[in-house]
């Protein structure tokens, strides 16, 4: 019986463990020299995009083929612009929103800012989703050039910086 009890003393909180959701976006950041843009692609897991655009903006929205793909993207642009921001040189950018793709379990979000030159400084604010998900963590990768670093943004870290020149 003593055996029993501890077993389902231990097994209780991993089970509720590996229950637990992971929140998670990755974007891939880069600075093209040739067209003076930072292209930005991000992931975002749908069934996630999909309850923070239905709790701020329609209750009837759905993020996949079956919605309309045009307000879609509108409603991703809107959610875009005022959740992640750029900022070059320390002056905050304007996002161009360029479009989306499916994937299995998540969206593909392309953004990108254009006519940056002579960056010396980057800095992406990105809080996607971290109003709706205490847990959200967000992954930067930027590259600029041979410049390449990677971080791990929560809430009470939201902001990512590389400084290219001293």
């Amino acid at each position: 019986m003593k055996k029993l009890l501890v077993l389902i003393l231990v097994a209780l909180p991993l089970m509720a463990a590996s229950a637990h959701k992971y929140y998670f976006s990755v974007t891939q950041a880069d600075y093209d020299v040739k067209s003076k843009s930072l292209k930005m692609v991000t992931r975002v897991f749908y069934d996630d995009l999909e309850k923070v655009f239905q709790e701020r903006y329609d209750k009837s929205i759905k993020v996949d083929k079956t919605y309309d793909q045009e307000k879609l993207d509108a409603y991703i642009q809107k959610y875009f612009n005022s959740k992640f921001i750029v900022s070059v040189n320390g002056k905050v950018q304007k996002l161009s929103y360029i479009g989306h793709k499916d994937e299995v379990d998540y969206v593909v979000c392309f953004v990108e800012v254009k006519n940056i030159t002579n960056p010396q400084s980057i800095e992406i604010e990105n809080t996607l989703l971290m109003d709706m998900f205490p847990d959200q963590k967000n992954v930067i990768h930027l590259q600029v050039g041979n410049t390449k670093k990677s971080y791990l943004l929560n809430k009470e870290n939201d902001k990512a910086m590389l400084k290219l020149s001293e």
